[in-house]
């Protein structure tokens, strides 16, 4: 039987360095130091500590003066040869500092025009555009009463108005009856008050 050649060969897979896996100790940090002092690249250094490049790359960030451990990549080596040049820089002292956690930035939202406006501030407002009911007010009232009905203040509107009808009749009203003119009065000065004109009992010509 004819034996069977493969097309292609598998390539062989690169041996791990001895110490890849394996947990860092002071005897690697100082082989490392040693060579970073020497002048050595990353590749030279990963051989000489036996871990793989990616986690040389960790470590020098590490040993870098904490105020520079935000520098670029290609600037580690140069940054750690100047400090470790300087006898008194205690590389071992430096890796035990962390940087300080980044602070919390709250944003404040500040609404202004319209929506800033408070929930009692934006129903005396619309209460006074739709007593006034001239064209001009009307405009602005097109405007802020989105506002009223996302936060439900519509109710709150009417209710002023059946309070001062009360308060301003000579005659007892009774309170249903003063509600549900106060609703006929607020929707039907509406800008969009065809949507809301209904037959109201108690509302027949001139307005209160």
């Amino acid at each position: 039987m004819e034996s069977v050649t493969p097309l292609f060969q598998p390539t062989p897979r690169a041996a791990k360095p001895k110490r890849s896996g394996r947990l860092w100790e002071a005897l690697d940090y100082e082989l490392l130091v040693e060579g970073i002092r020497e002048g050595l690249d990353v590749p030279a250094l990963a051989e000489r500590v036996g871990r793989v490049e990616s986690s040389v790359w960790q470590r020098l960030r590490r040993l870098v003066p904490l105020p520079q451990r935000g520098c670029l990549a290609d600037q580690l080596l140069p940054v750690l040869r100047t400090a470790l040049a300087d006898p008194a820089y205690d590389w071992q002292a430096e890796m035990r500092l962390t940087p300080p956690a980044a602070p919390i930035v709250r944003k404040e939202i500040v609404h202004t025009g319209l929506d800033g406006l408070t929930a009692d501030d934006a129903v005396a407002i619309a209460y006074a555009l739709l007593a006034s009911g001239g064209d001009d007010e009307a405009a602005v009232l097109s405007r802020l009463m989105p506002r009223l009905e996302a936060d439900d203040l519509i109710e709150d509107l009417i209710e002023m108005r059946a309070r001062k009808a009360v308060r301003a009749s000579p005659i007892s009203i009774a309170e249903n009856a003063a509600w549900a003119h106060a609703s006929y009065w607020v929707r039907g000065r509406r800008p969009d008050r065809d949507r809301y004109r209904t037959f109201s009992p108690y509302a027949s010509g001139a307005e209160w």
